[in-house]
């Protein structure tokens, strides 16, 4: 009895040394980008996207705000959430001040970098009005080369409408000035949907030093919904302007999303499925600098689509890219590229069947069905009005839908053209949210071709 005895204390603690010597999984955080806006004589709104490996261990997120070359800092909380926004007030005019991001968790805290900025002077104070054509300032690089792969992809694209004020309007979008964004469910601002739980979003701004209308802060890039389901991008949502579209070449530089989860991402630039990488905002729509350039080439932003007969010299998704290069306008163009998942049948007959196939390092990667363009703008092109503040007989918008297995050598016609309400039935997505007067219910298809 004594050795069975013996035995099972043995086991104990065997089994207890073997629970005790279990590795916990390290806390990981990081700033993926931060910006100062809104700056004014006395007051600043810090941004800042944060990535974890574990949202729910962080106890207390706050900026910590000192003089430039002090070692005083002032704490200055943020609400718990991926995506963080400060206002700072009662600051000192013309001052130059360093900041940086505190996360704490319940036994430890990080102390993350975060960047410099000036208030200014008394009586100086930032352009409210929105610039229909802004200047990204680009850094001077050479002229962009050759596409080495057919990558579709349009022409102009820039910023000219942001928001002053970066505040999120009504929780269903990321920003109230972004007027191209559909709505997203993330009340809680983790990066991921309330509702469908396998979307994930990531919204990019520029990083190669270009400002907005306002030269109050960095000018946005783009904004992805990405699907941890299909392994794929399901919408990309960016402004198209000619302000993006020169002063570097195209850097080749794929790469995972730093935003998104990397195990649901492609983990290599492989092809497969007949398909290769296809953009969904393109490379030669952000050529304002070579880091806004390398952003494009996450993974996030690259689709599987067909080498023979869509993404390549005359495919139907490239002269459909094509055809938008010509609709960019001095007041900016907004655009939703996505991808549908479903059996998809066309208004010619051609039907495309869900699939999942090898790409980008994965076996489990859905090849899209169709692909879409939703787009609004002003109808003059040339207002200098944002279109918020437009009518709805001042504004157009609708949506080019073109089937994966659409032949090669077709051409932007009528059939491809529906509502950007029959969109919305279709997808289930609300698009232009921001943008109360656009006239989603009706199309005219003379003003798209």
């Amino acid at each position: 009895m004594r050795r069975i005895l013996t035995l099972v204390a043995a086991l104990a603690i065997a089994v207890i040394g073997f629970v005790g010597c279990e590795k916990e999984t390290p806390f990981i955080c990081s700033v993926v980008e931060s910006n100062a806006t809104s700056i004014t004589a006395t007051s600043v709104t810090i941004e800042a996207t944060i990535n974890a490996s574990d949202f729910g261990a962080i106890k207390r997120i706050g900026v910590l705000l000192s003089l430039s070359g002090s070692d005083k800092q002032q704490l200055h909380d943020a609400p718990l959430g991926r995506i963080i926004e400060v206002n700072i007030e009662n600051l000192k005019p013309s001052t130059s001040y360093a900041y940086s991001i505190l996360i704490m968790t319940e036994d430890d805290s990080w102390q993350l970098k975060g960047d410099t900025f000036k208030t200014l002077a008394n009586g100086e104070t930032p352009n409210p009005e929105p610039d229909p054509e802004p200047d990204p300032e680009p850094n001077p690089e050479p002229d962009p080369e050759p596409d080495p792969e057919p990558d579709p992809e349009p022409d102009p694209e820039p910023d000219p409408e942001p928001d002053p004020e970066p505040n999120p309007s009504s929780g269903n979008t990321y920003r109230a000035g972004w007027f191209e964004l559909p709505a997203e469910m993330d009340s809680n601002g983790d990066g991921r949907d309330d509702v469908n739980t396998s979307y994930y979003y990531a919204h990019h701004l520029c990083a190669g030093g270009e400002k907005n209308a306002q030269r109050n802060g960095a000018a946005r890039n783009f904004t992805v919904c990405f699907s941890a389901d299909h392994h794929c991008p399901v919408w990309v949502a960016a402004p198209r302007h000619s302000s993006y579209e020169s002063g570097a070449s195209r850097t080749d530089a794929y790469a995972q999303d730093p935003q998104i989860p990397s195990n649901i991402q492609y983990s290599s630039k492989s092809t497969g499925g007949g398909c290769n990488k296809g953009h969904m905002l393109g490379s030669a729509e952000r050529l304002s600098s070579s880091a806004t350039n390398r952003q494009v080439f996450y993974y996030s932003n690259i689709a599987p689509q067909y080498s023979d007969t869509f993404n390549t010299g005359g495919g139907a998704w490239n002269n459909l890219e094509d055809h938008i290069d010509g609709l960019v306008c001095r007041d900016t163009l907004y655009t939703v590229i996505g991808c549908y998942f479903d059996t998809y049948t066309d208004k010619y007959g051609n039907t495309g069947r869900p699939a999942k196939i090898s790409f980008g390092g994965r076996t489990d990667v859905s090849r899209p069905t169709m692909f879409y363009y939703a787009l609004l703008r002003t109808k003059s092109g040339s207002s200098g009005k944002s279109v918020k503040d437009c009518s709805a007989s001042e504004l157009q918008c609708a949506a080019f839908v073109i089937c994966h297995e659409q032949q090669k050598g077709h051409k932007p016609q009528v059939k491809d053209i529906i509502s950007i309400e029959e969109l919305e039935e279709l997808t289930g997505f609300t698009y232009f949210d921001n943008v109360p007067n656009a006239p989603k219910g009706t199309v005219n298809t003379n003003d798209w071709l």
